[in-house]
Parts: C-alpha cells; sequence; structure tokens
C-alpha cells in the first residue's frame, strides 16, 4: 500500500501569512485534511503532519514523514507579498527528480481544474520540509493569501484544491482517479417549458426562448 505524508503548513502559535481576512494555517489545514480523504478514498495510507490547529516544528516535520516510511512528501502552503502577487507555484528540491515530476504533476492539475489566477510554474528551493524529507516531496504554494482575487480561491475552492493535489500524487503513484459516487459532474437536469397540441405555438415560444439566449429544441411526442 502506498504511503504518503501531508504536511499542513504553519499551526498552533504560527499563523503562517495573513491575508484578506485568512490565515495561512487554517487554509492549509483545511486542504490538507480534505485532500487526504480523496487519497485514503483511492486506498493509499496517509499521516499527517498536524490533523488540528498545534505547533509543529518546522526541522521535525520532514523526520516525521522519514519515521512513517512514506513514498511521497507534500507541504501546502499559501502565498504572500504585495497585494498585485498572484498565482500558484509548486517547488521541489533542487537536482531531486523525482521530486521535480511530483511537483509537476501536482501543478498541471491545479491548472487542468483553473485554480489559479497566475501559473508561476515548477521551482527548486532548499526548503526544510524539501531537504529532511528522504522521499520525493514536493511544497505547493496554493494561491496569495494577500491578493483580493487568489484570497476568494482559498476561501471558496478549498475541496477543488485538496482534489486537484490528490490527483497529482494518484498520478505519481501510478493510480487512477475515481470520482466519489455522490459526483454530480456528469449528470444533466432538463426543463421542460411547455407542451402544446399547435405547432406553431411551440414555434412561437422556442423562438422567444432563442432570443432569450436559451438553447431548445422542439420534440414531437
Amino acid at each position: 500500500m502506498a504511503k504518503v505524508w501531508l504536511d499542513a503548513g504553519h499551526g498552533g502559535n504560527d499563523p503562517g501569512a495573513l491575508g484578506s481576512g485568512l490565515k495561512e494555517k487554517d487554509i492549509t489545514l483545511a486542504i490538507t485534511l480534505k485532500a487526504g480523504k480523496e487519497l485514503e478514498r483511492h486506498g493509499v495510507k496517509v499521516g499527517y503532519t498536524r490533523k488540528n490547529d498545534k505547533t509543529v516544528n518546522l526541522n521535525s516535520r520532514g523526520p516525521l514523514a522519514n519515521k512513517y516510511g512514506a513514498d511521497v512528501f507534500v507541504s501546502i502552503h499559501t502565498n504572500a507579498h504585495n497585494s498585485n502577487a498572484q498565482g500558484v507555484e509548486t517547488y521541489s528540491f533542487p537536482n531531486s527528480k523525482n521530486g521535480a515530476r511530483l511537483a509537476k504533476l501536482i501543478q498541471d492539475e491545479v491548472l487542468k481544474a483553473k485554480l489559479y489566477t497566475k501559473n508561476r510554474g515548477t521551482k527548486t528551493a532548499n526548503f526544510a520540509v524539501l531537504r529532511q524529507s528522504k522521499m520525493p516531496a514536493a511544497l505547493i504554494e496554493t494561491a496569495f493569501i494577500t491578493n483580493k482575487q487568489d484570497a476568494q480561491l482559498l476561501k471558496n475552492k478549498q475541496s477543488e484544491f485538496a482534489t486537484a493535489i490528490a490527483k497529482g500524487v494518484l498520478k505519481y503513484l501510478g493510480i487512477n482517479y475515481k470520482p466519489s459516487n455522490n459526483s454530480n459532474s456528469k449528470e444533466l437536469y432538463k426543463v421542460q417549458v411547455g407542451a402544446f397540441s399547435n405547432k406553431a405555438n411551440a414555434e412561437k415560444l422556442s423562438n422567444e426562448l432563442k432570443k432569450k439566449g436559451y438553447n431548445n429544441f422542439i420534440k414531437k411526442e
């Protein structure tokens, strides 16, 4: 069974970045827990740096994943700068080919889901959590909490971010993503406006709807 370690950035007495009435530690925890559920639904065993609002030392995060024996490490964050900075970016440790592949798969899934205002690409950095993790590791900066548009994504699209991150991890592990049973993304709901015995009346209503921008067709019963 594949094992993944999810690291919700900050927590406890470390709120992380602040902006738009949001705290990074809250956003990262919400996304992390949702991503974990998606992975577990696919038979992946998931370990967590934290599952609540507690303080976790930065230098203990990688070692916790190492002790767990994780195959993959993903750290989830929000970015911060000035109010104009926007977008999503995902990091791996320098010269880690597998880490770079993991980061790109996660970044690509976020882009596919259109959960970004700007694609800042994949990058490398000597972050402690990436350096101290013995397995392929990636750190995603989901969006800028200090930007109004990005903050709306962080506030309203947490489940979507979680699913995108999980999809990227699953692709790395070679596991096919399966939509949940309660997903209604492929369901269609038809609305019938009226039924007429006189075809002319049906055509009149059809034309009125088309003028208002509603596509429709006439079906003979």
